[in-house]
């Protein structure tokens, strides 16, 4: 009888491990995991392997040689937009203007009050509070530069005609002057021809 006691307490130690073992091999075949992957034959890489690690590397070469292109038209960009806000900080300078921007036109995340494009060519955002942010009108992003110029364009040709009147007036004054006082000249010094 003793000797029968000692194989069933190895049984019930055994059964313990065995149920523990089947329920971990059953968790992990039921359980989900996005990682694992399927098991394959040992034949080595399938067909449709090469062919994604190839059009992964067709798709790689491609955004690169974009990346290159938009670097460049980055930097052109960026020169065109300065050389631009440079020329018309120099025509508002010499005519003496500024503008006032609809704060509507500018899509921005804050509220704006009023919005100026100076004589210096900085663009001066004013919020509710008072509160003012200026700087050339370069450094603002390219939208807000085209916003700004929508604006300003039309408003410019007007007054750069005015200029132009009022120069061509004073042209024609100059031109009066000239002749009388040449004539003036004449009769005072004497004809020296």
């Amino acid at each position: 009888m003793e000797e029968m006691d000692p194989e069933p307490e190895q049984n019930a130690e055994s059964s313990p491990k065995k149920e523990e073992g089947s329920q971990k091999q059953i968790a992990e075949e039921t359980t989900f995991h996005p990682v694992q992957l399927s098991s394959k034959s040992e034949e080595g890489i399938d067909e449709s392997e090469i062919e994604a690690e190839q059009k992964l590397q067709q798709l790689l070469k491609d955004i690169s040689e974009e990346t290159l292109q938009l670097r460049e038209f980055l930097t052109e960009e960026n020169r065109l937009m300065n050389e631009l806000c440079v020329s018309i900080k120099q025509i508002m300078k010499k005519l003496g203007i500024s503008f006032d921007i609809p704060p509507h036109n500018i899509r921005v995340q804050k509220k704006i009050k009023r919005v100026i494009l100076n004589k210096e060519g900085h663009l001066t955002f004013f919020n509710e509070k008072g509160e003012a942010h200026s700087a050339f009108l370069a450094e603002y992003p390219a939208e807000i530069v085209i916003a700004v110029l929508w604006v300003v364009m039309p408003k410019l040709a007007k007054v750069v005609a005015t200029y132009r009147k009022k120069i061509r007036s004073r042209i024609s004054l100059f031109r009066k002057l000239k002749k009388e006082l040449k004539t003036i000249a004449k009769a005072v010094v004497g004809s020296k021809d």
